[in-house]
């Protein structure tokens, strides 16, 4: 075939097209012929802070931030002006941040963080996320130690409170009480104590046994019982020998929860509940052996009740806490619509419904609420030292922080853990005089007294169950406490 001059123009044509096709000066973008730039998604953020030089109330640079994919928590010093602080943090160059709908400039925008500020960052593509970001003055070395704990744990709200020589040294509330309303927690907040309520109903009782109304070795059913009158004499045998002090120290052998257990008892008032008990169930161990049960202080509820003639939170309200200056302690109620004012909202977790227990007949073993702080200034009226006036003797704290003489373990051997509504001799936490914990579903507590009289309490509004959340609480408070030892 000849080739003619049009033909041969036509060929090299298309042979620069391709040679241009192919050449890396090429307009078109790398990575194939018609392929465009990607669009970012990236709306995360990566660290916030705050700098000295862009803040000149931060005279320190001591303080923390703790962050995860919706919460950003910062404790600046005491002092440091919250309502002018500049922001440093990094985004992805064409993402772009906003508060309160303008855009924040990182090193440059002034903001308000006296208030919870919603960060709101927008990749290039338009995908927003938003942050909450939550800035308090404190210690941000006791800080970064809740902050840590809560974010591990997924816990809206906690409120911490530390005592020394029985004043308040440190209180603060972190997080979110109403996570819903973005209300923050403090140290007034009000949160369920589950367990911790046990020794407000020792508390009681103590007091009874100090005005000479009860004996800790009373027999509490049965004929000549404290409870006679309220459940007659129709029990078993076994349960006529149970005594005061074998309920508040959980060595009574009853082995069925009336309270947060079996719902066999739902829907019924403690007196109710109890009664079934009696009629139905009898004690699963002997006398003395160490078994927890709710059941115990249901009963002790009722013997304060049955003496006094008064609801039990209304007679440690008026008789024993009002005297002393204690008034916000409270019975909690079960549902969220009539919680009070400043009680914090209750979240469950793994599937728990946090409303789902009877605090109500359950007041004296699982139902009490009240702030942080309120516990420390009462720990300061039970902890046996002389700065501050107890409301009972040295000789009955003594008695009611000391395990009972002769209790075993469910192996026999020699049980000195449980006190009368406390608990108390663990080796783990040395410095601990007397001490206890709470669980509920949405409910996580301790509060500790110390040797060295630097006492604590941690209150939550929730609880994980995948991870030993009760150790790790306890380890943070002994931690907090050991700040305030030297």
């Amino acid at each position: 075939m000849k080739l003619n001059f049009k033909h041969f123009s036509y060929l090299l044509l298309a042979a620069g097209m391709l040679l241009v096709g192919c050449s890396k000066s090429s307009t078109e973008p790398e990575g194939g012929e018609g392929t465009q730039t990607e669009v970012s998604n990236d709306n995360s953020i990566a660290g916030f802070s705050f700098k000295k030089e862009q803040n000149p109330t931060l005279t320190e640079s001591k303080y923390t931030s703790k962050t995860d994919n919706k919460l950003i928590f910062i404790t600046v010093p005491e002092g440091v002006d919250l309502t002018k602080l500049v922001p440093n943090f990094t985004i992805h160059p064409k993402a772009v941040a906003k508060i309160g709908g303008k855009v924040v400039k990182s090193d440059s925008s002034v903001v308000d963080f006296s208030k919870t500020q919603t960060l709101s960052v927008t990749s290039e593509s338009g995908i927003s996320k938003q942050y909450q970001v939550l800035v308090r003055n404190g210690n941000a070395r006791l800080d970064a130690k809740v902050y840590t704990f809560m974010l591990r744990h997924e816990l809206p709200a906690v409120s911490v409170a530390i005592s020394k020589d029985e004043e308040i040294v440190y209180a603060a509330g972190y997080g979110f009480a109403d996570r819903d309303k973005k209300v923050r927690a403090d140290e007034n907040t009000l949160f369920r104590l589950a367990s911790m309520s046990k020794q407000h109903a020792a508390i009681a009782i103590m007091s009874l046994y100090e005005k000479g109304l009860v004996n800790l070795d009373d027999k509490v059913f049965g004929a000549g019982g404290v409870l006679e009158e309220m459940f007659g004499d129709g029990m078993s045998s076994a349960w006529k020998r149970m005594t005061v002090r074998d309920i508040l120290s959980h060595s009574s052998g009853i082995g069925t929860d009336c309270i947060f257990g079996s719902s066999t008892y739902a829907n019924k008032n403690t007196k109710e509940r109890v009664a079934l008990l009696l009629k139905n169930v009898t004690p699963a161990y002997a006398i003395g052996r160490y078994s927890y049960n709710n059941s115990n202080f249901g009963i002790a509820g009722l013997i304060v009740e049955q003496i006094t003639g008064k609801a039990f939170m209304d007679y440690l309200k008026e008789d024993v806490y009002g005297p002393a200056g204690i008034h916000e302690i409270y019975g909690g109620k079960n549902t969220q619509a009539d919680k009070r004012e400043n009680e914090c909202v209750y979240y469950g977790q793994g599937g728990k419904n946090p409303y789902g227990n009877d605090v109500e007949a359950g007041v004296a073993a699982g139902g009490v609420i009240a702030s942080t702080t309120e516990l420390m200034r009462l720990m300061a009226r039970i902890d046996g030292s002389p700065k501050v006036e107890d409301i009972l003797k040295p000789e009955t704290i003594e008695l009611m922080c000391s395990a009972k003489a002769g209790m075993v373990s469910s192996t026999g051997a020699a049980y000195k853990k449980y006190a009368l509504g406390w608990r108390c001799n663990y080796t783990d936490y040395p410095s601990w005089t007397a001490f206890h914990g709470g669980t509920l579903a949405g409910v996580a507590t301790i509060w500790a007294r110390s040797k060295t009289n630097v006492n604590g309490v941690i209150l939550c509004n929730s609880r994980s169950y995948d991870m030993d959340i009760d150790d790790e609480m306890w380890d943070v408070l002994v931690e907090i406490q050991n700040m305030f030892n030297n």
